[in-house]
C-alpha cells in the first residue's frame, strides 16, 4: 500500500492484515520502488494517485515492465473517470475511489488477486501446450 498520508496507510494496512493478507507500506513511489526491489515477490500493488516525489501514474510506469505479473490498483479521491481510464489504458488493473468501505477494498483485492492467479495459470498452461506440440512434432518427424 503506497500513500503519502500515514493514517490512510495504517488504516488500509490494518484492513488488509485483519483479512489475512500480508501488507507492506510505503510513503511514496520512490520508497515503493525500494520495497519492490527488495527481492520479494509481490502479488499486487495498491497505490495512491497524488503523492510527492513519484505519483501513482509514475509508479505504474516504472513498475509495469519490471514486474509484469503484479497488477496495480489505483486508490484516489479524484472522482474524474478520465484519470482512472488513463491509468487503466497505461497498464493499471483497476481503481478504487476514496472514501471506501473495507468490503469495497477487499472486493477489489480479491478480484485483482484472482485475475493475477488466472493470468499466471494461463501462461503455465500455454507453456505446457507449446511443449506438447513440440514433442508431438518431434515424434512425427521421427
Amino acid at each position: 500500500m503506497v500513500n503519502d498520508e500515514e493514517p490512510i496507510r495504517e488504516i488500509v494496512a490494518f484492513m488488509l492484515t485483519t483479512a489475512g493478507y500480508q501488507c507492506r507500506t510505503a510513503s511514496d513511489g520512490i520508497e515503493a520502488l525500494a520495497v519492490l526491489d527488495s527481492g520479494k515477490e509481490f502479488d499486487l500493488l495498491l497505490t495512491n494517485l497524488m503523492m510527492p516525489n513519484l505519483d501513482g501514474i509514475g509508479l505504474l510506469a516504472r513498475t509495469k515492465d519490471k514486474f509484469p505479473d503484479m497488477p496495480v490498483v489505483l486508490e484516489t479521491a479524484v472522482h474524474d473517470t478520465s484519470v482512472a481510464l488513463a491509468f487503466i489504458r497505461n497498464g493499471g488493473y483497476d481503481y478504487l475511489l476514496t472514501p471506501f468501505e473495507q468490503e469495497q477494498l477487499l472486493h477489489v483485492v480479491r478480484r485483482t488477486l484472482e485475475y493475477r492467479r488466472l493470468k499466471l495459470e494461463n501462461r503455465a498452461l500455454q507453456s505446457q501446450v507449446a511443449k506438447l506440440r513440440e514433442r508431438i512434432a518431434s515424434h512425427i518427424r521421427g
